[in-house]
């Protein structure tokens, strides 16, 4: 009888709660159960960024520092691995194949159509990726030119955040460029997947909706065009590129920063997906030290989100029954662990000596001129992110993530580095990816609840701004065929010499004097 209860299921209130990674029952039972699956998806996301940065630690440092970060990186990856939170995505058994299939089919044309791999039409500022990647294909590593054309004063290192090129480039290494940009598609791709199965699986949901609404995001860009260039061309069916209608500032929708800058793109939505699932402090420092070698700038946009849920996850966790000083050292162990303190900390170290050799990453941000792009700036923020806010405002007014993502998009337009807009583009994909998911949420719940007041204007928004895309599948489609009856459009994005055609304090750096080449590097 007592074999018997013990093999009684378990209630629905048991069932359906969150399991706790921290939870030391937990931790004790066997491997790769059917319980333990539902990590997988965050710890391929771990594995994924690992990838690239062990390529940067044995191709860029000396061989004893590399075995010495590349140990640590690995202790780290293990830690992390086994504090991964759980993510139950067990609804995609229950789905069709076909609708999956469908649904795998549908990211593979929308990357497919970015330009990704040369298959389709390129935006222009495929000119500095597709060199980047022909560099780190063509070069040995680190890439150090001593012949600078006078460009620099001595020998130059290309300094960027490539990690996500890395793994193509190595492939390059052994089969060719034209193999390296098969390569890149493919492990593009795997990033799409990773951060829809995340998407998903905080949703407990796989429609085709909610693919649809990740690629078609974006702000009213057709609205703000059409109101200061007073011409319905842009609206409808053209192939403009229409974000930059408000002067001073642009943020971008999920399907250009696919079709731009894929590099910053894929590893800033994935980080932010594998942040705002956990459950603890555990690993948050050791994922977040990944941004900087993948999207700096993105990164920046990072550390308000950061701030806040490290903050709740500790607030969340203080036990009244406890004294203050024994809910100190928990909170202290809980987020001092190897993967945050050492492994974290040694990544953030190597990517601040590496990135420094290029000083524009050192210098250049300040305030935006906002005397006289006050106007351009009251009509951006409302088109782009506040017409959203409002929307939403019923049912996620008490979601601080609502909070967080708003003060963020206002305050992130404000902020320039250098002469561009670049900071407002990049910086402000994490803050967008969780308006999505609020917004996301709040359709979901204002249909079930058949608050139709809240559902039709949220849609309703949602179909205006994805008219944004819509241009940029337009413009890739068109050009793409153009090309191929009569070869009067380039499909490929000619490349730049990075060194003399391009910006080369964007790409390169000054290796003589700097930390980084003078100790660290081969």
């Amino acid at each position: 009888m007592k074999k018997t209860a013990e093999k009684q299921p378990k209630t629905a209130a048991e069932a359906s709660a969150p399991a706790v990674s921290s939870d030391k029952a937990a931790k004790k039972e066997k491997h790769f159960t059917l319980s333990d699956t539902s990590a997988l998806p965050v710890q391929l996301g771990y594995l994924y960024l690992a990838i690239p940065m062990y390529l940067f630690l044995f191709g860029w440092l000396k061989l004893p520092l590399a075995l010495l970060t590349g140990a640590v990186l690995t202790a780290g990856l293990v830690f992390a691995w086994r504090d991964a939170p759980q993510v139950d995505v067990s609804f995609l058994r229950k789905e069709p194949v076909i609708k999956l299939l469908c649904l795998a089919l549908l990211v593979i044309i929308w990357l497919y159509l970015s330009g990704v791999g040369g298959y389709c039409y390129q935006n222009y500022d495929h000119q500095w990726r597709n060199a980047i990647l022909h560099q780190l294909v063509d070069q040995p590593w680190p890439v150090v030119y001593t012949d600078t054309h006078g460009t620099f004063n001595g020998p130059a290192a290309m300094i960027y955040y490539f990690l996500q090129w890395l793994p193509a480039a190595l492939w390059g290494k052994w089969f060719g460029y034209a193999a390296s940009q098969i390569f890149l598609y493919f492990w593009c791709l795997i990033g799409i997947f990773l951060t829809l199965l995340l998407v998903m699986g905080r949703m407990q949901k796989c429609s085709v909706w909610i693919v649809l609404a990740f690629i078609c995001f974006s702000g009213l860009d057709t609205v703000g065009d059409f109101i200061l260039n007073n011409s319905p061309s842009f609206l409808w069916f053209a192939g403009n590129h229409i974000e930059h209608w408000a002067y001073g500032f642009q943020f971008s929708s999920m399907s250009t920063q696919l079709f731009w800058v894929f590099n910053q793109a894929i590893p800033a939505w994935l980080i932010t997906m594998l942040l705002l699932l956990q459950k603890n402090n555990r690993s948050v420092i050791f994922i977040y030290a990944f941004s900087f070698l993948f999207c700096t700038l993105p990164a920046v946009g990072l550390v308000p989100i950061l701030a806040f849920l490290g903050i709740r996850r500790i607030v969340q966790s203080y036990d009244k029954t406890l004294t203050v000083e024994k809910n100190i050292w928990r909170i202290l162990g809980e987020a001092l662990t190897f993967q945050n303190l050492v492994c974290g900390c040694l990544i953030t170290l190597l990517s601040y000596f590496f990135l420094t050799v290029n000083h524009t990453t050192t210098n250049g941000m300040h305030l935006a001129p906002m005397e006289q792009l006050l106007p351009s700036y009251l009509l951006f923020v409302f088109l782009e992110a506040l017409v959203y806010f409002i929307a939403i405002y019923k049912y996620q007014k008490k979601e601080p993530l609502f909070a967080v993502s708003l003060i963020s998009l206002l305050i992130i337009p404000m902020i320039r580095v250098g002469a561009s807009v670049d900071f407002c583009m990049r910086a402000s994909i994490p803050a967008l990816l969780i308006l999505l998911l609020l917004i996301m949420d709040t359709v979901a719940a204002s249909k079930a609840k058949k608050d139709w007041r809240v559902f039709v204007p949220t849609v309703a928004l949602l179909l205006v701004g994805s008219l944004t895309p819509y241009h940029e599948f337009d413009r890739s489609i068109a050009n793409t065929i153009r090309y191929a009856y009569d070869q009067s459009t380039p499909i490929y994005a000619e490349e730049v010499d990075l060194l003399t055609d391009g910006i080369p304090t964007n790409f390169f750096g000054e290796s003589e004097g700097s930390i980084f080449f003078d100790y660290l590097a081969k």
